[in-house]
């Protein structure tokens, strides 16, 4: 049975990161719509009044903070999500790229010792 060192392992699991991501990322874009309780939602909040209410309420930061939570949540809906799982999947697969990389490889020495031991 021949062993794979860590550094192939994270390779391995980059590319299937990076294949399961990105074809995962393509069914969601296919098969989900937008979301018309969503648009409804962002109609109000972007309203004159509710804008105002907030920053009379709690001021700027407030007003900034609602922008912030209402693009993020915007995120996780619709085909907004099939893009948030390809960014997703592309970074992680990034990292483990990059790990392996990084890794000094075996010694060739390494492996006789396991064997006699093994």
């Amino acid at each position: 049975m021949k062993r794979h060192s860590t550094r192939s392992g994270l390779r391995y699991c980059g590319a299937a990161i990076l294949f399961v991501g990105l074809l995962a990322a393509e069914l969601i874009y296919l098969f989900a719509g937008e979301d018309a309780d969503m648009d409804a939602a962002t109609e109000i909040a972007r309203g004159r009044g509710y804008q105002h209410n907030l920053e009379v309420m709690g001021g700027k930061f407030a007003m900034l903070s609602a922008d912030f939570n209402r693009w993020f949540v915007s995120l996780w809906h619709g085909r907004s999500l099939a893009y948030t799982v390809a960014v997703l999947a592309v970074v992680i697969a990034a990292v483990c790229f990059l790990l392996a990389h990084l890794m000094v490889p075996p010694s060739p020495a390494e492996p006789e010792a396991e064997r006699k031991r093994g």
